[in-house]
């Protein structure tokens, strides 16, 4: 049992989880674990340039003695959903055609686990996201990445990192669940700040390179246009579908000179290739325009699950006047202000408080 709650020197996200678990559940959980959110920069289906951003998800966990999961949301209070593990299948919509979107990342992963042969029982799981679903960072890829974590750390699974990933891609894909680009998970899982990793479907390996952003005094600009398009299944077969394996080539190329600037052009590139091809939105379409116009380096859309949002990259003491840019022509067009966040250090997935596990090197 862990007390976050009382701990002044605790990160309040921690004292948040803390404090609701205590409320939901009646006590403490054993543990806390983190993954983080991550962008796909450049890539398709069958290659991706992927890197771990801030904004992530938390799952507080207690084991319990049969095979229940109980699942709760301090994004969705009002919300609970129980299964048994042997009930755990995949269909076209994740756990059944009425589940909310939410409870799928986490049963889905554990689905993923049982199928590979690892036993375990039951547990009372509460997760949280520090920023909207489908707005940009993936977040709910970093639920289940977090989900694997505290499963193999609570029940002592054989699991190396590598094989994490494996999971959450095998588990997201069997339930249907849109993912754009195949290093999404691989990025939340393995990467530190300052660094990405190019993943082939084709090759499982990963290469590490260089990108540090706060040294090279950029930012990344995650901008959700609050734009959210049909139903998941609609985005399976609507996702920014353009071959971009060039790019990643190129980009790989430009990071191992630790150019990180030049990923910019790049950026640009990609987002023209969608564009001419109707895969963007206009609410897109503009932020990535204006967003070049008012000093980034370059910008593209991405996708997140049913959500249009766009990435830009910005020199630091530009930040502020591209956001303002952006929001200006949104107001001009008649539309909602977009929300932002920006990239800063990146906390590594793992265990933050809670039982210990001897898996956690990157490999």
């Amino acid at each position: 049992m862990t007390d976050l709650v009382s701990q002044l020197d605790a990160a309040l996200d921690l004292r948040v989880v803390g404090h609701f678990y205590k409320k939901l559940h009646g006590k403490l959980p054993a543990g806390y674990w983190h993954a983080p959110g991550a962008i796909t920069l450049l890539g398709d289906d069958d290659a991706a340039l992927a890197m771990a951003v801030r904004w992530g998800a938390i799952v507080a966990v207690e084991p319990r003695n049969d095979d229940t999961v109980v699942l709760r949301s301090i994004n969705r209070l009002g919300e609970k959903y129980k299964s048994n593990l042997a009930n755990l299948a995949p269909d076209a919509y994740g756990v059944g055609a009425t589940t909310r979107d939410w409870v799928v990342e986490p049963l889905a992963v554990l689905w993923a686990m049982r199928e590979a042969g690892h036993r375990f029982g039951g547990a009372t799981v509460t997760v949280m996201t520090d920023i909207p679903r489908d707005s940009g960072p993936a977040v709910s890829v970093a639920v289940a990445c977090a989900t694997v974590l505290a499963f193999r750390d609570l029940y002592g699974l054989d699991i190396r990192p590598a094989d994490s990933v494996e999971l959450v891609d095998r588990a997201l894909s069997a339930f249907s669940f849109p993912v754009r680009g195949p290093g999404v998970a691989a990025a939340s899982l393995l990467l530190d700040g300052g660094m990405a990793l190019t993943r082939d479907t084709q090759d499982t390996t990963h290469e590490y390179l260089p990108l540090d952003l706060e040294s090279a005094d950029l930012r990344l600009l995650i901008i959700d246009t609050r734009v959210r398009q049909g139903t998941a299944e609609m985005f399976r077969t609507d996702a920014l579908d353009v071959d971009e394996r060039d790019l990643v080539q190129e980009a790989v190329a430009i990071l191992r000179r630790g150019d990180a600037a030049g990923l910019g052009p790049l950026l640009t590139s990609a987002h023209t290739r969608a564009r001419d091809t109707g895969r963007t939105s206009v609410e897109q379409d503009l932020a990535v325009a204006t967003g070049v116009s008012a000093g980034a380096l370059g910008a593209r859309a991405i996708a997140d699950r049913m959500g249009r949002p766009a990435i830009v990259l910005v020199p630091t003491a530009q930040v502020a006047a591209v956001r303002s840019a952006i929001v200006r022509a949104f107001g001009e067009s008649g539309w909602r202000p977009p929300r932002f966040v920006t990239s800063a250090a990146v906390r590594r997935a793992g265990r933050i408080a809670g039982p210990s596990t001897k898996t956690e090197s990157r490999s």
